[in-house]
């Protein structure tokens, strides 16, 4: 079972692409589409769509946030995003996506065999 989240331990799921030259006002039109439709989908609790600032890397990233792991799955299993992503495909070079659960890191050096954070004093500002 999954238990509601802060906003920093949300589901983060990426839809990364690249659009082929030839569609980019065709994109223009079905990511404000795609956008306004997503955003009013109860399960999604972020979106977010980033450009590359990479020289030679036209890649966008689409981010979108879910408090569950089953609010995510109901997502993509939709036949909403099913129709969408399968349009997008058709736009581009190349599409992957991810998706990111959180996960703790660890500062207890016992159960890394790291070095214990208060002896680490090159990560501490003395200022």
């Amino acid at each position: 079972m999954d238990f509601p989240m802060n906003s920093h331990e949300r589901y983060v799921f990426e839809v990364t692409y690249n659009v082929a030259v030839q569609h980019q006002e065709e994109h223009e039109t079905w990511l404000s589409k795609t956008t306004e439709r997503w955003i009013a989908t109860a399960k999604l609790s972020g979106f977010r769509s980033e450009q590359s600032v990479m020289e030679g890397d036209s890649k966008t990233r689409l981010r979108l946030e879910f408090e569950t792991r089953d609010d995510w799955a109901a997502f993509v299993e939709s036949e909403s995003y099913q129709q969408r992503i399968k349009r997008l495909q058709t736009m581009t070079e190349s599409l992957t996506t991810h998706l990111w659960e959180p996960a703790a890191i660890s500062l207890d050096p016992t159960a890394d065999g790291g070095v214990p954070i208060v002896t680490c004093n090159s990560l501490v500002d003395n200022d």
